[in-house]
C-alpha cells in the first residue's frame, strides 16, 4: 500500500500544470486549517501537491503541518456533499489545542454513488493527530478507508515500522457516525480519551458518558476495524453502539477504564475475532442491553446474533482501589453478557487472569442506596 501510494505521489507531481492546478512548492511546510466544499476548494486552499482528480489518481494533500487550532476549530474539514473528485489525505501533521472542542479530520456526506464516485481516503504512516477533541471524524458517509500503514502481516495490532499515530486527544481518536463500509486499519492509538463516568443502567450512548476510546461505531455498519494498537484509550478502547453488521479484528488493547469492547444499544450480527485484548478495569469483552424500562432500550431495542470467537482476553479486573471507590461494577470478569441480549455466539476464545468470571451472564440491578 505505500509503495502505490509514494509512486502515485511522483508520478502525478509532474502533471499538475496539466489539469489546471497550480505546481506546489514547500509541501511538508505549515499549512493553515483546510476547508474543501466544492471541486474549485481543491485550487483555491493552495494545499493540494499531487493528483488529477480522479479515483484512480486523486488528488494528494499533503504532507503538511497544520498546528494550534484555536477553539472549536478543524485541521482538515471535507464536505462531500458537492463534491465530483476523489482525495487523500497523506502524511499530515495535526495538533490541536488540547481541549474538546477542536478536531483533527472531518469527513462528512461522502457519498460514493451512481455519477458522484469518489474515494476518500487518509493515509500515511507518518500521519499524526494529537491534542484535539476528537482525531477523526466520519459522518454520514460511505467507503472511507482510513489507514495508518502499520497493519501487522503476521499477527495482531501493528508491526514494528512506522505507522501512523492518533494520540492524546480529549474525547477519543476515530468516531464514525451513522456511516457505512469505512475501513480503519493500520493505526497506533495511546492515551486517547478519558475516565468518564460510564453508565452502567441506560447505556445512553451520550459522549459524556462513554467517550469515544480508539474507535467508536455508532449508528453504522459493514466497517472493519482491523490491525490496529489501541493503548490506555479510554473508557472503552472499541465502543460499538447501534450498529451492525461490523468486523473488529487482530486488534490489540490494552488499559481501558471499563472495557477493551462494548457491544450495546442494539448492535447485532457484529463479529469480534481474534483480537488479543488485556488488563481491562472492569470486563475484556462487554455485550450489553439497558435495563428493562429504560429509553435507550425502547429507541434501539436488544443486540443480538454477535459473535466473539478466536479472542484472546487476559488479566481484566478492578483494582483494590477501585473496589473500595466503590466504583467498580458487580459484573466483572473477561467476557461477560449483561441483561437481556441474546442468540450470541461465543465461541473458541481464551481467557486468563480475569478477575470474577471467565465468561460470565449477568443481570445488573440497581443499587437504589446510590440513586
Amino acid at each position: 500500500m505505500k509503495k502505490v501510494t509514494i509512486l502515485r505521489a511522483g508520478v502525478v507531481a509532474a502533471g499538475l500544470l496539466i489539469c489546471g492546478l497550480p505546481a506546489l512548492r514547500g509541501a511538508g511546510g505549515v499549512h493553515a486549517p483546510i476547508v474543501i466544499a466544492s471541486d474549485s476548494d481543491f485550487s483555491a486552499c493552495g494545499c493540494v501537491s499531487g493528483g488529477s482528480g480522479t479515483a484512480m489518481d486523486p488528488y494528494i494533500i499533503g504532507p503538511w503541518t497544520i498546528n494550534s487550532l484555536p477553539a472549536g476549530g478543524i485541521a482538515v474539514s471535507v464536505d462531500g456533499t458537492h463534491l465530483t473528485k476523489s482525495f487523500t489525505l497523506f502524511n499530515l501533521t495535526i495538533a490541536g489545542n488540547g481541549a474538546a472542542t477542536s478536531m483533527g479530520i472531518v469527513l462528512k456526506h461522502i457519498n460514493p454513488t451512481g455519477q458522484n464516485s469518489i474515494s476518500a481516503l487518509v493515509t500515511g504512516s507518518q500521519t499524526s493527530i494529537q491534542s484535539a477533541g476528537i482525531g477523526i471524524l466520519v459522518m454520514n458517509s460511505n467507503f472511507v478507508t482510513l489507514d495508518g500503514g502499520g497493519a501487522n502481516p503476521n499477527g495482531a495490532g501493528i508491526g514494528t515500522g512506522a505507522v501512523g499515530t492518533i494520540n492524546k486527544n480529549f474525547t477519543g481518536a476515530i468516531d464514525i457516525e451513522n456511516s457505512t463500509n469505512v475501513i480503519v486499519k493500520g493505526w497506533q492509538f495511546s492515551a486517547n480519551g478519558q475516565d468518564n463516568t460510564p453508565d452502567w443502567i441506560t447505556f445512553d450512548p451520550s459522549l459524556a458518558n462513554w467517550g469515544v476510546g480508539a474507535v467508536r461505531l455508532f449508528g453504522s455498519s459493514n466497517s472493519l476495524i482491523d490491525h490496529n494498537a489501541a493503548n490506555n484509550c479510554t473508557t472503552v478502547s472499541f465502543p460499538i453502539f447501534n450498529s451492525s453488521h461490523n468486523t473488529i479484528s487482530n486488534n490489540t488493547a490494552d488499559y481501558p477504564f471499563t472495557s477493551n469492547l462494548l457491544i450495546t444499544d442494539g448492535s447485532s450480527y457484529n463479529t469480534a475475532s481474534k483480537n488479543d485484548f488485556g488488563t481491562a478495569d472492569f470486563v475484556g469483552i462487554l455485550i450489553a442491553d439497558p435495563l428493562p424500562g429504560t429509553s435507550t432500550l425502547a429507541q434501539y431495542g436488544p443486540s443480538h446474533g454477535n459473535l466473539i470467537q478466536g479472542n484472546l482476553d487476559h488479566t481484566d479486573g478492578p483494582t483494590g482501589n477501585e473496589r473500595h471507590g466503590g466504583i467498580a461494577p458487580s459484573f466483572v470478569g473477561g467476557i461477560v453478557i449483561l441483561n437481556g441480549t441474546y442468540n450470541n455466539t461465543i465461541l473458541g476464545n481464551q481467557v486468563i487472569a480475569a478477575a470474577g468470571s471467565g465468561l460470565a451472564r449477568a443481570q445488573a440491578i440497581p443499587d437504589l442506596g446510590t440513586c
